[in-house]
């Protein structure tokens, strides 16, 4: 098992790279690109359960006396935390509203493929052209 600070070290570098993903996904939010959106989410989230994976580990070993020893990472680590939660509470707005987009233009288009199911040609009175070449 890893020690203590390679796992908190190893936290806050995956807590900047959640950082990192999250802005991404904040600048590509205004462009309707619905799949480059779903894949920054993805990666986002199987990041967060890595992330998920290491607290767990850290939690697992950590104690006291090596909190104190690590308190420079621990604070590290806060405050980062800080940040992606304030970052959250921006970002998760602009989501759901770019969602709620996404969910119109989806229904414009199932109307309109509804819609124009409807209408059909009326059926021809004149004969049609017979094949006989079989």
């Amino acid at each position: 098992m890893s020690n203590l600070h390679e796992l908190l070290q190893r936290s806050v570098a995956q807590h900047r790279q959640l950082h990192d993903r999250m802005t991404a996904i904040e600048k590509r939010l205004p462009i309707l690109d619905l799949e480059s959106t779903v894949k920054a989410a993805d990666d986002m989230d199987m990041l967060f359960l890595t992330i998920q994976n290491t607290d767990q580990q850290i939690l697992a070993i950590m104690d006291a006396e090596s909190a104190s020893e690590h308190s420079d990472l621990i604070e590290q680590r806060m405050e980062l935390g800080r940040i992606l939660l304030d970052q959250y509470k921006s970002i998760t707005p602009k989501l759901k509203t770019r969602l709620a987009g996404y969910k119109a233009e989806l229904f414009k288009i199932r109307h309109g493929l509804q819609t124009m199911g409807g209408y059909a040609p009326p059926p021809s009175k004149a004969g049609r052209i017979i094949n006989t070449a079989n």
